[in-house]
């Protein structure tokens, strides 16, 4: 993975049109947030898992809903990929200067090589699916939706129809309003109102 590789085909060019904000219905550039929730096919296993990157920690930190004895080196193997690509991009684009992080001083970056600049975390307790189980990706979207609203990933189990049931209805709505609102495409859907995350170690599943 070099810079003629990351041009070939305009690749860079996409990619970075994403870091820079253009290509996201949020519209919103990766310097003004926190953090990048990735979602991440392993192609090789037909299975997805959430990346989050966190530029103030200088980290990936890896959901993954499945563990087998050789399963951590193929996914290992795609997400340290992606990162190689980020990193070329994030430097092209110049994000950090954009981002205001001073890599000569950052008690983060400062010791860091810049071909090395992220540390990937797989992060642990919580759910996992069942080996048989196609659920990851049910799974991935339930890391992301506790995640983004501050939270840690609860260590507890749950119902993954319930979620599809739920996301299902939540689909359901965002159609109706869009349709209301005479919205061709995602863009000039309206706006999910915001709302606090109710999502705590004891809530409770109710199947609908």
């Amino acid at each position: 993975m070099d810079h003629q590789n990351l041009n070939a085909g305009g690749q860079e060019h996409h990619l970075i049109e994403y870091i820079n904000g253009f290509c996201m219905h949020a519209a919103v550039p990766w310097h003004t947030v926190k953090d990048i929730f990735i979602p991440v096919n392993i192609k090789k296993k037909y299975h997805w898992v959430l990346t989050v990157l966190s530029f103030s920690e200088r980290c990936i930190f890896l959901y993954d809903s499945y563990e087998s004895s050789d399963h951590y080196a193929i996914v290992l193997a795609e997400i340290e990929k992606i990162a190689t690509i980020i990193l070329l991009c994030l430097q092209v684009c110049d994000f950090y200067v954009k981002k205001g992080i001073d890599l000569q001083n950052h008690p983060r970056y400062k010791d860091k090589e810049s071909s090395y600049m992220f540390d990937l975390l797989f992060e642990d307790d919580f759910p996992q699916q069942p080996s048989e189980s196609l659920d990851c990706g049910v799974f991935m979207i339930m890391y992301a939706e506790c995640l983004s609203y501050g939270h840690k990933v609860i260590a507890t189990e749950f119902d993954p129809n319930a979620l599809c049931t739920r996301h299902a209805a939540l689909l359901w709505d965002y159609g109706i309003r869009k349709q209301e609102a005479n919205a061709i495409s995602d863009v000039e859907a309206p706006l999910r109102p915001a709302r606090q995350s109710r999502i705590t170690s004891v809530t409770e599943v109710v199947d609908v």
